[in-house]
């Protein structure tokens, strides 16, 4: 194909901050080495030699032909690159590879807009479990268009590049006709990224738009100013779209998706029945779906045992069963820690990863570690709120109530679109502390039915409101006695 060196460029930056590839240093430097080389019209000098030094970092009398450093890593290359385009680079249109027996890498056109519907029908069953498709599209809604579309398709990239950190979906970006036809072709939804002129600046509407049935499931807007938005105000705008399209428990992509697939009354393809499974439990929580969740996440595991989304839901369960004691599980402990192991072997560089590793220390009490592993999983992706609440869960399991509170209050406050059971720690917190009232009204915010039903909800509100009146009665008394101390003292 011919060179276009900014496509090639872009689609190695992609690969690199991958999952697949942001724990792996030595396989980036030896593809960033070959592709920039490659760029520069230098591919007669992509050598093991050259490779060894400039990208592997050898010595200049590194011995190719008695060392083979330089090939069991462009087979490690080549494997790696594999599974980036088996998952998150699935729909990239523009494909690295390095093939067998050379050094020079290639530049391929994976899919084009002509034969993107035949590519579809023939495509193998994905070894990863996989949600929706989801593609972004920027558009310009404004007069000034010299600023405006440069603004516009940064944005919608690195909100795409952001949601590489996320599971459980698929996201691609589209910039022009081309990139649409294509990709159109394999989504689920298409997000919308439109700017327009504002009263105060630049006004941002994102709006999710469902393909089948051409309805917008959920629009927003935000203001953004005059220039690109500083990162606080970028982080809580790709939070908000974030959780309120791809989050795990209540992403609307995730349950229309998953509805859609159910109506329509044909057998679940076997690399989607995971995520069904986990939106009907998220629907329903009940000993029923739990199971259900667990069989099917157990066949799956035991057909691909290198599933990482099926791992990381199997991970979930693992949480679900401490906290909602469904007995599902023998030694729950041996269990959690031999799956938070198999994640971090996985996928060292995925934030749940860190996650269920902190909530397995925390079943050992090895509450320093657990506490490494939240900070290890914060600083990979920040975004999720799903993450941040188990993060919560885990601080208020430490004894930490109040940087566990504060987590999942934080998560509330992002979106009107939350669960129910986040209010159930809040209203506890609050409890603890003596205000009644407050958790009072935590608890009738809590709509879960099986575990939380109108006669427990009625027990607790009983208990809070007595707890109340008994502070009022004591500060009631405490009032009069202090005026009569005062007296005394003068």
């Amino acid at each position: 194909m011919e060179l276009d060196r900014p496509a090639i460029e872009a689609e190695l930056e992609h690969i690199l901050t991958s999952r697949c590839f942001r724990s792996r240093k030595m396989l980036s430097q030896f593809l960033r080495y070959i592709v920039r080389e490659s760029l520069a019209g230098k591919q007669t000098q992509i050598t093991q030699h050259a490779i060894a030094l400039h990208a592997l970092g050898k010595p200049t009398d590194f011995r190719a032909m008695e060392n083979p450093l330089v090939r069991v890593q462009a087979r490690r290359l080549r494997d790696q690159l594999s599974d980036y385009y088996a998952t998150e680079g699935r729909f990239n249109p523009l494909r690295i590879s390095l093939p067998v027996g050379s050094y020079q890498p290639a530049f391929t056109h994976h899919i084009s807009p002509a034969n993107a519907a035949i590519a579809l029908q023939h495509k193998p069953a994905p070894s990863t479990s996989l949600g929706p498709g989801i593609v972004c599209i920027p558009r310009l809604f404004v007069t000034n268009e010299i600023t405006g579309w440069p603004l516009i398709t940064r944005l919608t990239r690195e909100y795409v590049d952001a949601l590489t950190r996320f599971n459980f979906c698929q996201v691609m970006f589209a910039q022009n006709a081309s990139d649409q036809a294509a990709s159109l072709a394999q989504a689920d939804f298409s997000l919308f990224f439109d700017l327009h002129n504002g009263d105060t600046g630049y006004s941002l509407k994102c709006s999710l738009v469902q393909h089948q049935t051409q309805q917008i499931i959920w629009a927003e807007s935000f203001a953004i100013g005059n220039h690109y938005p500083a990162p606080p105000l970028l982080n809580a705008i790709f939070k908000r779209i974030a959780n309120d399209s791809v989050s795990l428990e209540r992403g609307l992509a995730h349950d229309v998706w998953a509805r859609q697939l159910l109506d329509a009354g044909k057998p679940i393809a076997d690399h989607h029945r995971v995520m069904i499974a986990a939106r009907q439990q998220l629907w329903e929580l009940s000993a029923v779906n739990f199971r259900n969740l667990r069989l099917v996440c157990e066949q799956r595991l035991e057909q691909f045992p290198h599933d990482i989304q099926a791992t990381i839901i199997y991970a979930d369960l693992c949480r679900s069963e401490y906290l909602l004691k469904y007995r599902e599980f023998e030694s729950l402990k041996i269990h959690w820690a031999r799956v938070a192991d198999t994640l971090m072997q996985l996928a060292p560089g995925n934030a749940h990863s860190h996650l269920y590793a902190a909530g397995a220390y925390l079943l050992e009490e090895e509450y320093e570690l657990c506490l490494k592993a939240l900070q290890a999983a914060q600083a990979i992706n920040s975004l999720d709120t799903h993450l941040n609440t188990i993060s919560g869960l885990i601080h208020i399991g430490m004894g930490d109530w109040a940087t566990g509170s504060q987590l999942i209050q934080d998560s509330v406050d992002i979106s009107p679109i939350y669960p129910d059971w986040y209010h159930i720690p809040l209203c506890m917190s609050h409890y603890r502390e003596g205000r009644y009232l407050t958790a009072m009204q935590e608890a009738k915010k809590i709509r879960l039915k099986h575990f939380w039903g109108q006669c427990c909800a009625q027990r607790f509100t009983n208990a809070m409101t007595y707890g109340e009146k008994l502070t009022r009665n004591i500060n009631s008394l405490r009032k009069p006695a202090l005026i009569l101390s005062r007296q005394v003292r003068a």
